[in-house]
């Protein structure tokens, strides 16, 4: 083997020591055993939703050799994320996570553990790019993708550099057939909200919407070619109180032109609970300028 090759070699087997030992073994009533990502040393336990969807009763296999039963704080279904609590742990091994280090070409590492040792995947990060949505329309901070295999329970185990450092939690969920990875960012944002509530609140105006084409007179005054058509209102909701009707065209929300309902995901985030929202509409050709206060929904709803 080549100098380069003992190199790699040696360095890829130190990451996976210094890693290791951070994921975990999930086992679930209605499926095999899937990995974890141990978040804090007192047993906070981070899996992919998917693998544990319907379950409670569940066993958490650790680095040391023991397993433990772990009760579920928490799940994400936007993200894919569910948060668990080992019971009767403490000085548990955590990783060392790394944020904006990685670069494409990069030699990675998936780490599992199906069994009761870990295993070892190596790879390249594929791709890297900015903040984007899941087709639940969870926000994941930073698009990471590697080329590495996905091998049973590779969903909840770590993504990790030839130093050991942690990129990522790995996901085969959010998009069947690629090898995703939670960011640091999106794990802490969404472990800390299910830690504090049991669940990630999301913003709710209590509309239902469908894309139209606006009259060219709309078109020419707000300078864009569509919006959404207002087709339902919930009374008890922010929008309802604000008087927004049946057959208003939603064209902008805090100055932000929308034309899908996917445009409304970024202004419905946590920290809109509770806020007010300028809302603009046009009513019988006209345009309205409204004031509408963001609620919670605790799951996937309409806007």
């Amino acid at each position: 083997m080549s100098a380069i090759g003992m190199d790699l070699s040696e360095a890829s087997a130190a990451a996976v020591e210094k890693a290791g030992s951070a994921v975990a073994r999930v086992e679930a009533r209605r499926r095999g055993p899937s990995s974890g990502t141990v978040w804090s040393a007192d047993g906070v336990i981070v899996a992919a939703h998917h693998n544990i969807e319907w379950d409670e009763d569940i066993a958490i296999g650790l680095g040391n050799g023991t397993t433990v039963r772990a009760s579920v704080v928490g799940r994400d279904a936007t993200t894919d994320t569910a948060v668990l609590r080992a019971s009767g742990t403490s000085g548990l091994a955590v990783p060392e996570w790394s944020e904006g280090t990685a670069k494409v070409g990069h030699f990675v590492i998936a780490l599992t553990r199906p069994g009761r040792t870990v295993r070892a995947n190596l790879g390249t990060l594929h791709a890297l790019g900015d903040e984007w949505r899941t087709g639940a329309g969870g926000r994941v901070d930073r698009y990471l993708q590697s080329d590495v295999a996905i091998l049973p329970a590779f969903s909840g185990g770590l993504l990790v550099d030839l130093a050991g450092r942690a990129l990522g939690m790995n996901n085969a969920g959010l998009m069947r057939g690629t090898s995703l990875a939670l960011p640091p960012a999106t794990l802490r944002r969404v472990v800390e909200a299910l830690l504090a509530h049991g669940q990630v609140r999301r913003g709710f105006i209590g509309i239902g919407t469908v894309p139209v084409r606006l009259p060219a007179a709309a078109s020419k005054a707000t300078g864009q070619e569509g919006g959404l058509l207002v087709t339902s209102v919930q009374d008890d909701s922010g929008a309802g109180r604000a008087g927004l009707l049946l057959g208003d065209v939603l064209v902008a929300v805090e100055g932000r032109a929308v034309g899908s309902p996917a445009d409304l995901l970024p202004l419905l985030e946590e920290e809109r609970i509770g806020q007010a929202v300028a809302v603009r509409v046009i009513r019988g050709g006209e345009p309205r300028e409204l004031s509408v206060t963001v609620g919670a929904r605790e799951s996937r709803a309409r806007a």
